[in-house]
């Protein structure tokens, strides 16, 4: 099996004599297929989230997303009217893995719509 997904991580913290950092590069992972979901879309605020078009996909497994807003944030949701697991801040990032369980994740805007980058990888 080939190892064809490559993973690039860092957080880092500089702040008030504090320097920590955590990082991986060059990490590979297998995939069994190739298919993928990419696109920019406009979340609204809809009451439960709206689902995230994952229908192409066999198993959702790695997924980056990107608030593209300036103002407005965001949460991913289990699925639609699931639970959020996670929040995008605006100019957030979010690298990931979802659990097999997460069949149709959703997002859910605050506020105001806003447009999230992501790129979600079947495993």
């Amino acid at each position: 099996m080939s190892l064809p997904i490559q993973l690039t991580a860092l957080l880092a913290l500089t702040e008030s004599g504090v320097s920590v950092q955590l990082g991986a590069s060059g990490v590979y992972v297998a995939i069994a297929g190739s298919k993928y979901a990419q696109q920019v879309m406009s979340v609204p605020t809809t009451s439960g989230g709206t689902a995230i078009p994952v229908s192409s996909l066999a198993t959702v497994g790695y997924a980056l997303f990107i608030n593209l807003d300036p103002t407005n944030y965001c949460d991913i949701l289990t699925a639609v009217s699931g639970t959020a697991f996670a929040r995008l801040l605006p100019g957030d990032v979010h690298l990931f893995r979802f659990t097999p369980a997460i069949t149709t994740p959703a997002l859910l805007s605050h506020t105001a719509a806003c447009q999230v980058e992501m790129l979600l990888l079947e495993i």
